[in-house]
């Protein structure tokens, strides 16, 4: 099974260009099997996995458990959890974070542009 997160949804405009770069990404992987790994319920990721019938698992932040390193443990969780990072660039410095931890820790890493 190939674990890829997908991140930074919004960045992507529109939902046909999300689905063209998720494809093109994660199409090797298809024999596999693909679970996506995701940080929020975004309508792309929903739309894409009902699509190619694929499981989703969502990463929620526990701001009860961690407090203010909530978003820092969410992170280490996504992406000890994957297999493979695809992200769309937001600009966000939580998706910078998960980027950055992904690619210290040695996960595979694409910017979908």
């Amino acid at each position: 099974m190939f674990y890829a997160a997908i991140i930074g949804s919004d960045a992507a405009g529109t939902y046909e260009n999300f689905r063209d770069k998720c494809v093109k990404f994660l199409y090797s992987r298809v024999k596999e099997g693909i679970t996506i790994l995701a940080t929020e319920e975004h309508e792309y990721i929903k739309r894409f996995a009902s699509e190619c019938r694929l499981n989703v698992q969502y990463f929620f932040t526990d701001w009860k458990s961690y407090g203010k390193n909530a978003l820092k443990e969410r992170a280490k969780q996504l992406i000890s959890s994957c297999s493979g990072l695809i992200y769309f660039n937001d600009g966000l410095k939580n998706t910078n974070m998960i980027v950055s931890l992904a690619r210290k820790t040695g996960v595979p890493v694409r910017q979908a542009k």
